[in-house]
């Protein structure tokens, strides 16, 4: 008969699903981190009054800050 010490048990029902749970964790922080960048059609803008810091489409040249209202030329807009 094999005998197997109550903690040698303990540890291996303990070391064993929290190693598998460690590689879970650490593959799901892989996946979530190693995301690519997409092109996007948007860029960011900052209002001149408040500051407030938002996104615009690319084409508009003048844009309004959806916090104070201001309605504002983009910086570096093509005519």
């Amino acid at each position: 008969m094999i005998s197997v010490s109550l903690i040698s048990l303990l540890a291996y029902f303990l070391c064993v699903p929290l190693t598998a749970i460690m590689i879970l964790w650490l593959y799901d922080d892989e996946k979530r981190y190693s995301k690519k960048a997409v092109p996007t059609q948007k860029t960011m803008c900052e209002c001149d009054i408040c500051l407030f810091h938002f996104t615009a489409d690319k084409e508009e040249v003048f844009v309004r800050c959806p916090q104070c209202g201001n309605l504002m030329e983009r910086k570096g807009a093509k005519h």
